[in-house]
C-alpha cells in the first residue's frame, strides 16, 4: 500500500508541474494623456511595456483613443511598435472613445520582445486639437499567450537532484 501511494503522490507532483507551466498571458494596459501639457496640439505618445515574455503564440495590440479625431483624411494616427509600422489609422470620433485592434503575429512578438520590453509609439497628426476635448487620452492594451514553464519545472528538477544547484 506505502508503494501504490507513493507512486499517486509522484504523478500528483508531475501533474501539477505540467498545469502549473501549461500557459499564461502577458496583458499590460498603459494610459496617457496625449495633450498633457500642450494647450494646442497633441504630442506624440509613447508607451513602454516591460518584463515582456516570450510569446508562445499571436498576440493583440489595441488602441483606443478620445480627443479631437474627426477630420478624416487629416487627423490621423500612425501606430510603430519598435520601428514597425502597423499603418495609419482615422479614428473618426470627436470626444468619445473610439478602438481598433491589431493582431500581431508570434514571430513579431519573439523580435519586438528581445530586449525584454515594446515599445509602442502614436504618431499624432498635428491636426489634432487639445483644445476641443477636456477629457483626452490614449490608451494602448498588448496582450499575448506565453508559455511560463521555467520555475515549477526547475524546482521540480532540483527536488528530484537534477539541474543546477543553487
Amino acid at each position: 500500500m506505502k508503494k501504490k501511494s507513493i507512486i499517486l503522490i509522484g504523478f500528483l507532483m508531475l501533474s501539477f508541474v505540467f498545469m502549473a507551466s501549461a500557459s499564461a498571458n502577458y496583458n499590460q494596459t498603459i494610459s496617457k494623456n496625449q495633450c498633457e501639457g500642450n494647450p494646442s496640439y497633441a504630442y506624440d505618445t509613447v508607451f513602454e511595456f516591460t518584463q515582456t515574455p516570450r510569446p508562445s503564440g499571436d498576440g493583440t495590440l489595441t488602441v483606443s483613443v478620445r480627443g479631437d479625431y474627426d477630420w478624416i483624411g487629416a487627423e490621423d494616427i500612425y501606430v510603430i511598435v519598435e520601428g514597425t509600422s502597423l499603418g495609419q489609422w482615422f479614428p473618426g470620433g470627436r470626444c468619445s472613445t473610439v478602438t481598433k485592434t491589431y493582431t500581431v503575429t508570434k514571430n513579431q512578438l519573439v523580435q519586438w520582445s528581445a530586449d525584454g520590453k515594446i515599445e509602442v509609439t502614436l504618431e499624432q497628426d498635428w491636426d489634432v486639437n487639445c483644445d476641443v476635448c477636456s477629457n483626452n487620452i490614449n490608451i494602448v492594451t498588448l496582450d499575448y499567450p506565453t508559455a511560463n514553464n521555467s520555475l515549477p519545472m526547475q524546482q521540480f528538477m532540483k527536488m528530484l537532484g537534477l539541474g543546477k544547484k543553487d
